[in-house]
């Protein structure tokens, strides 16, 4: 550890006061990122950003960040052909259950990548009280213009997720809640899709499988459409 250029930090707050801690203590900088990115826009910056803070140079990055994004943009729009055909029977609003760092993720890549409305966000991993007003603020912020913002809301208990889960109006659009296996039973109750993004997963098998980055995000896309078009 004494030896590290820097600490890099991909979380809103868990960590943080250990790269804090290395930084007194080794004179250690870090780079603290507070958003998990997902979807060609947030990676491609977070790459930027990290080959920036590094100070090395960018020409292997960038050539790298243009391959990937080209080939993300090339499944996009063959995608954008399917929703162009389909787009009334997708889902157009959500709700999310999940810890702050993949909340916060989905939240911003679905909200402002893909143009769905969120309408409730619980945090889950009770993070303390001097760290929720800033994990609030991204939440301000999901869109470029800031007209779309949520206030999240955080609690552990499962009786108050299913409460509120149960007092957010879909309307009569399609709706998902991305959460766990603990909100099937509201998701059927309220007839919502539940897309399985967080821990218990108790209705699908998971091997190797992650939202994060170019691939993740098309992951995402796929997973998210493929369940939207199970209830055709």
């Amino acid at each position: 550890i004494p030896k590290a250029n820097f600490n890099l930090l991909i979380s809103p707050w868990v960590g943080l006061k250990i790269v804090k801690h290395l930084e007194a203590k080794y004179n250690q900088p870090y780079l603290h990122i507070p958003v998990i990115p997902i979807g060609e826009e947030a990676t491609s910056a977070f790459l930027r950003q990290v080959v920036e803070f590094a100070g090395i140079d960018k020409t292997k990055s960038e050539k790298f960040i243009e391959e990937e994004s080209k080939q993300y943009y090339n499944y996009i729009e063959h995608f954008a052909q399917f929703f162009s055909q389909y787009w009334y029977g997708l889902p157009s609003k959500f709700a999310i259950v999940g810890d702050s760092a993949y909340n916060t993720a989905f939240t911003k890549f679905l909200t402002d990548q893909l143009g769905l409305v969120p309408l409730k966000a619980i945090i889950t991993d009770n993070p303390p009280e001097k760290y929720r007003d800033q994990i609030s603020d991204i939440y301000h912020h999901l869109v470029e213009d800031d007209e779309i913002s949520i206030e999240p809301d955080f609690t552990e208990d499962g009786y108050w997720i299913e409460k509120l889960l149960s007092e957010t109006d879909f309307g009569s659009e399609i709706g998902v809640i991305f959460g766990s296996s603990w909100e099937k039973q509201i998701a059927d109750d309220k007839n919502l899709k539940l897309i399985e993004t967080s821990t218990p997963s108790a209705n699908e098998v998971v091997l190797n499988r992650s939202y994060v980055g170019y691939k993740g995000a098309l992951t995402l896309i796929e997973k998210l459409y493929t369940v939207a078009m199970g209830s055709r």
